[in-house]
């Protein structure tokens, strides 16, 4: 029999969180036992980055986007995810607990739950250390242990649920209820977190106090405790030194990753040795724009997956003429690196070689200009003419610019550098603003949100920017979440806990509209893990998978 949870304690090989000076640093130490090396600081200080380390398997990895950003009111697939699981975005009958990602993505978080469990469990005991270090160490594995729950039951409802460390081989699995979870887990240990971890840290990467309290802002305006997500959302926002970047663009300069907007980041590095896979975020947005014959694929366009595809939803969804965030978070023209003839004119590096837009254009205008001019006539994506935004079966549409990473080693190369920020202020104010709106303050509210659409004003068009409080609504939320969080892993968690899944889904992605149904607000729990079990009655699949 399989164990039911594999401990694992990464010690052959510590994954480090790197990505600037005085960072989390890797030292691998192997030939040693958990039971010694663990009672020592160094080697409690080392298991806790290894706690750390699931998170590079989910943040800016295929397995996260497909649980969090397909299947959704934004994104659909483009030909790379249509032949690669189709099913979770469309919800047919092939989603099944059989799924690598929806395993993976469970026995990930397993891992690093077990591994806070022993770093919690353990720290008390190790000598040499003061009360006020310990502190620290287990505030840190206790957000994480509370992040991945978090998670799990988002994704998958009622989960197994434990705070102890698993060692030997278990046979047994419960099925504890989501409330519980909050309750006993998740709570508590954001709570211990906020209280005792420090304001700030020398080793960037490190959770602190402020990014505890984002978090549990986040959860619990999840759990619709509005009063409490309002007023830690205030607290991150005024009390410590974060600003919203100017202008929104350089939020995603991959030179300007540590800015002041961002509150906690999972780390990646441009070091090959300890960088693992990456982050591979880089690679799912990016259309086949290879296909053009005047461009051929380089470090600046990256290489392109082409498995996420923004529905027309996403299209319509900013107001081009006043708010920066759609040239700010989306590629729409692309130069020539190779010379050619487009409509039989010539076209040398450096010209336009592709050129999106989302409105109509002549099928006169389309054939006479020397790139390839791509309109959208508002016909669904997934069945768009070849000079339309999503056409070549699927290839062709503007690209999330947000993960682009040119600073990768060779054109080919997966393993992106890019840290990928997990919690960034302007998710503050949107929280902030949903929270006293649902408390029917939706003055309080636009105030919040005028913030985040200031900085997103095209210079000048501030004015035409701000809202009024009869503006705010829950869908009005849902799409300035949306115009500000696009591609970062949000939108799937935003429409369930909002009630709007469903509903959004049915309207505005066409590939999952007609089969998405109330039991697709859990993921299928992982057959392998249902096969473990010895007490399959008490732990069962998640209704209709």
């Amino acid at each position: 029999m399989k164990k039911l949870f594999k401990f694992i304690y990464f010690i052959s090989l510590i994954y480090i969180l790197a990505g600037c000076e005085d960072i989390l640093k890797e030292e691998p130490v192997s030939l040693t036992t958990a039971d010694s090396y663990y009672s020592t600081p160094k080697g409690i200080e080392d298991g806790l980055k290894a706690a750390y380390s699931p998170l590079r398997s989910f943040y800016g990895q295929e397995q996260g986007f497909y649980l969090t950003v397909t299947g959704t009111d934004l994104f659909t697939y483009g030909v790379g995810g249509m032949t690669n699981k189709p099913y979770i975005n469309d919800y047919t009958a092939n989603f099944l607990g059989t799924d690598a990602f929806v395993t993976g993505v469970w026995n990930t978080f397993y891992v690093g739950i077990n591994q806070c469990n022993a770093i919690v469990e353990r720290t008390p005991a190790v000598k040499g250390l003061t009360d006020q270090v310990k502190e620290r160490i287990m505030g840190e594995a206790r957000f994480l242990r509370a992040l991945y729950y978090f998670h799990l039951v988002q994704q998958y409802g009622d989960v197994h649920f434990s705070l102890k460390e698993t060692i030997g081989v278990a046979t047994t699995a419960n099925r504890t209820p989501v409330e519980k979870v909050y309750s006993d887990g998740i709570l508590p240990d954001m709570q211990y977190a906020v209280e005792k971890l420090p304001a700030t840290t020398s080793e960037y990467g490190r959770i602190t106090k402020p990014a505890a309290e984002a978090l549990l802002a986040r959860i619990h305006l999840t759990m619709g405790n509005w009063q409490q997500a309002e007023q830690l959302a205030e607290k991150v926002i005024s009390s410590y030194s974060f600003k919203l970047q100017k202008p929104y663009a350089s939020l995603w300069d991959i030179n300007k990753i540590i800015n002041p907007e961002i509150i906690w980041a999972v780390q990646f590095t441009a070091d090959p040795l300890t960088n693992g896979s990456g982050n591979q975020a880089h690679l799912f947005f990016t259309p086949d724009y290879a296909r053009c014959p005047a461009v051929v694929r380089d470090l600046a366009n990256g290489r392109n997956f082409v498995r996420f595809m923004p529905t027309n939803f996403l299209l319509k969804l900013y107001d081009q003429k006043n708010d920066a965030r759609w040239t700010g978070s989306f590629k729409t023209v692309w130069f020539a690196n190779k010379a050619t003839k487009i409509n039989n004119k010539n076209v040398v590096p450096g010209d336009t070689a592709i050129k999106m837009v989302t409105y109509p254009v002549s099928d006169n205008i389309q054939s006479s200009v020397p790139y390839w001019y791509i309109d959208f006539n508002d016909k669904w994506v997934g069945n768009a003419g070849d000079k339309e935004i999503g056409g070549l079966e699927r290839r062709i549409y503007p690209n999330l610019t947000k993960h682009m990473d040119p600073l990768r080693t060779s054109v080919n190369a997966t393993d992106g550098r890019r840290d990928f920020p997990v919690i960034r202020l302007a998710e503050m104010y949107l929280i902030a603003g949903e929270a006293a709106w649902r408390q029917n303050k939706p003055e309080v509210a636009a105030t919040y949100i005028n913030v985040i659409r200031t900085r997103a004003a095209i210079a000048g068009k501030e004015a035409m920017m701000q809202i009024t409080a009869n503006d705010v609504n829950l869908d009005f939320i849902l799409d300035e979440r949306a115009r500000e969080l696009v591609g970062e892993m949000h939108r799937w968690y935003d429409l369930k806990r909002t009630g709007k899944l469903l509903e959004r889904v049915k309207l505005y992605n066409l590939d999952a509209s007609s089969n998405i149904k109330d039991m697709h607000l859990v993921r299928p729990i992982p057959q392998t893990q249902i096969d473990r079990v010895t007490n399959p009655s008490e732990f069962q699949q998640n209704p209709g998978y």
